[in-house]
C-alpha cells in the first residue's frame, strides 16, 4: 500500500505542475486576446477576428485541460487521505 501512495503522490506533485503551467498558458492566452480586441489600440474593422477565434479555441482547450487535471488532483487526494 506504501508504495502505490508514493506513486500517488508523484502523481499528484506532476499534475499540481501541469496545473500551474496550464494555468499560465490561459492567462498569457486571455491577455493576448484581450490586446487584441483592445478597440483603443485598433479600429474595429482592424480587429484580428480570426486570429482572436483560434486563441478563444485554444484556451478553451486549455480550460477543459485545466479542469480535467484538476478533478484527477481531487481523486488523488481523496484516495490518499
Amino acid at each position: 500500500m506504501s508504495v502505490q501512495n508514493e506513486m500517488r503522490r508523484v502523481k499528484k506533485t506532476n499534475l499540481e505542475h501541469s496545473a500551474r503551467r496550464l494555468r499560465m498558458e490561459i492567462e498569457s492566452l486571455a491577455q493576448t486576446i484581450s490586446i487584441n480586441l483592445d478597440c483603443g489600440l485598433k479600429n474595429p474593422e482592424e480587429l484580428p477576428v480570426n486570429e482572436v477565434d483560434s486563441q478563444w479555441d485554444e484556451l478553451k482547450s486549455k480550460w477543459a485541460d485545466l479542469n480535467v487535471t484538476l478533478a484527477e488532483i481531487k481523486r488523488l487526494e481523496a484516495e490518499l487521505t
